[in-house]
């Protein structure tokens, strides 16, 4: 059994990891100094006693360093504050009405008049007086036909009507629209049958019964797709206010992985984060997407790391964040003066993740403005790293485009979960209705956190609490969809 996994049995409280590393520590020096003993009077050296020290010695190794890991370790509610007291709002932008989709709206959509404008036929037919039907009326000459789109035409005479059609405006004097499935038309006298109901107001939308004008009819912080846009057009607006579009470097890092189309080798593997970051980001409407694929080589990583924080909005990175001896991406950033305000969050997966900003000087549209870049360092297994960029990346880039922060929503476990580390838990689920019609979502397990295939079945993930370990069936918890 290696150390790892080792440790992970070992039912050692996060406060004692320290004593239980300086009593590994002395007992291997016994065992070290009864191995010289022996050596000194010849006798033979038990191989038991020498794998023994070495084991001890990984293990104290390995716990070392996840004490040093676990004690800067902060909550996820923590990170997600942290982020959100770093974020500084972008800039807006006047976006033409044809290609506002998916774009934040920075202004309220005003109406420049009521609507409806006109008291507005419902059905095609005839309209007439209410009054003159209350009277025992039931024909009426007709003396007029009225068009969608034709100016309001005089009322007709008392005791006539005119035919009508949907959307037409009807006469100041009609307040009624009978529909022609209920008339029958005959030698220019329209005759209304005897089993219809007629009421003021039959089949007119009334003037300025949707909205008034100037009222407020969409507020800004929304997406913009279908409806928000036909509001807008409605109301004479040519151009909106908009979140200027940011600009998000992706750098994917690690010597094993190859170009999707190349064929790799056995101890290589295709890349996959990139194309799951830029699609996510695509879905949510974050189109100025730059990815970039660097090896484990500090100079090359630094260059482009340079180069990406001058230009970018937001900066996301995949791998090179933890204890490997390769993983150098925060002592990169810390040198390029990117300043970290956590590494490691209580969670699984996304254990080892990294948040920092990167200070600037402002460009042309921000003279004399200091501009923030919030740098997301994420771990490069394939669900960690998707995991992190929904539960902290989206959300930050949200609230960087000016929308409100989103309501959380909560979904109830079909069936009962064990995790017993002392982490936030991320678990991918898929949502399932049952036969009496309730919402439940179904756990997917995952072999690893690089097991992405497994999210392919998942619609999102739950966030169990770190405080406890055992969630039964029904248990309800924060629900984050891809």
């Amino acid at each position: 059994m290696d150390t790892e996994n080792y440790i992970g049995l070992l039912p050692i409280p996060g406060d004692r990891v320290k004593d239980v590393v300086i009593y590994l520590v002395g007992l291997t020096c016994v065992r070290m100094k009864e191995a010289d003993d022996k050596r000194d009077i010849k006798r033979d050296i038990n191989p038991v006693c020498v794998s023994e020290i070495v084991f001890l010695l990984n293990l104290s190794q390995t716990l070392a360093t996840h004490m040093e890991v676990s004690k800067n370790l902060i909550s996820v509610l923590e990170a997600e504050q942290i982020i959100e007291g770093s974020l500084l709002t972008l800039r807006e932008e006047d976006c033409p009405l044809e290609r506002v989709a998916g774009r934040v709206l920075r202004q309220k959509i005003v109406a420049d008049r009521q609507s409806p404008p006109f008291n507005r036929a419902t059905m095609d037919g005839v309209t007439l007086r209410f009054s003159d039907w209350d009277l025992g009326k039931r024909a009426f000459p007709i003396e007029a036909t009225i068009a969608a789109g034709q100016a309001e035409g005089k009322s007709p005479s008392v005791g006539c009507c005119a035919e009508i059609m949907t959307g037409a405006a009807v006469p100041d004097d009609c307040d009624v629209v009978v529909r022609y499935e209920d008339i029958s038309i005959a030698e220019g006298m329209a005759t209304i049958a005897d089993k219809v109901a007629v009421q003021p107001g039959l089949a007119i939308h009334p003037a300025g019964s949707d909205y008034k004008e100037k009222e407020v009819l969409v507020e800004d912080g929304c997406r913009i797709g279908g409806k928000e846009a036909a509001v807008a057009a409605s109301c004479g607006y040519e151009t909106l206010q908009v979140t200027r579009n940011p600009m998000v470097a992706f750098i994917s890092t690690g010597d094993e992985l190859v170009d999707v189309e190349d064929i790799p080798k056995p101890h290589q593997i295709r890349r996959s984060n990139d194309t799951a970051v830029k699609v996510a980001l695509y879905r949510k409407g974050y189109t100025s997407v730059e990815t970039s694929h660097q090896p484990d080589n500090p100079e090359t990583l630094r260059w482009e790391l340079e180069r990406v924080l001058m230009k970018s909005d937001v900066v996301i990175i995949s791998g090179g964040i933890s204890k490997g001896k390769f993983d150098c991406v925060p002592a990169i950033l810390n040198d390029l003066g990117v300043e970290c305000k956590f590494h490691g969050v209580e969670q699984r997966p996304g254990k080892p993740m990294w948040f920092g900003v990167y200070s600037r000087d402002g460009d042309f549209f921000n003279l004399g403005e200091e501009v923030l870049v919030p740098v997301f360092a994420l771990p490069g297994n394939p669900v960690s790293s998707y995991v992190c960029l929904h539960r902290y990346v989206l959300p930050a880039l949200a609230k960087m485009s000016g929308m409100p922060l989103a309501k959380k929503r909560q979904a109830a476990l079909s069936h009962a979960v064990t995790f017993k580390p002392s982490l936030a838990y991320f678990l991918p689920v898929q949502s399932v209705l049952t036969e009496g019609n309730q919402f439940l979502v179904k756990p997917i397990p995952f072999n690893t956190s690089g097991d992405f295939a497994s999210l392919v079945e998942a619609d999102g993930f739950l966030e169990l609490p770190k405080d406890q370990d055992e969630f039964p069936e029904g248990y309800l918890a924060d629900f984050y969809n891809w």
